[in-house]
């Protein structure tokens, strides 16, 4: 994304709110859920970085040949692509109890394994929705379920995974602009979810 002010000809709209001299330039609303459902594999996923020569399991049960790679697609099978659907939906709906539990099932599930990458990426939508805390409180809830998952090696999505939770943590959220918003107990949250990546 460039800089503002840089290399772009035309002005930048800023606007101006009521209760102080703060100028911003206004974000494009983004639809979370949308976005966390969309069935294309995000890019920027991390690729894996050992190559594995031994049978396995394609997810329907199946045994695949020696040697056999399959692609990222075809690696989630009907079901898989259902839990994350469900699970997406019932943490960033209306339901406590539906997220309570859909949580609960993500920190236990021992064969979630090739939905990492999907749930990484919603993590990682914390900067789209920098102004709504309940959205980004859920969404750190989603990264507190996969970091304490047993069956889960995280590996390589450690640093996305981080990423996100320091952006809670550190960055001048929009939803701080509002006294009301209290901004204070997401980011001891989100430090106590850093404590628990380290230790």
């Amino acid at each position: 994304q460039a800089v503002c002010g840089y290399g772009s000809q035309d002005a930048l709209p800023f606007r101006a709110i009521k209760e102080g001299e703060l100028y911003f330039q206004e974000d494009r609303e983004v639809n979370l859920v949308e976005l966390a459902l969309a069935t294309n594999i995000p890019k920027g996923c991390a690729e894996a970085a050992v190559r594995v020569h031994v049978s396995y399991l394609d997810g329907k049960g199946n045994l695949e040949p020696q040697g056999a790679v399959p692609s990222a697609v075809s690696t989630l099978t009907d079901d898989l692509l259902k839990y994350y659907q469900h699970v997406t939906r019932a943490v960033l709906g209306d339901d406590p109890h539906l997220m309570k539990v859909a949580l609960q099932d993500l920190q236990t599930n021992s064969k979630i394994a090739a939905l990492l990458p999907y749930f990484v990426y919603v993590v990682s939508g914390v900067k789209s929705v920098s102004h709504d805390l309940e959205q980004l409180n859920r969404l750190l809830h989603i990264a507190r379920s996969l970091i304490q998952n047993p069956f889960l090696c995280l590996g390589s999505y450690v640093r996305s995974l981080v990423g996100s939770v320091m952006y809670c943590a550190l960055e001048p959220l929009a939803a701080s602009i509002n006294p009301l918003n209290d901004h204070w107990t997401l980011r001891d949250y989100a430090a106590m979810l850093l404590s628990r990546v380290f230790w």
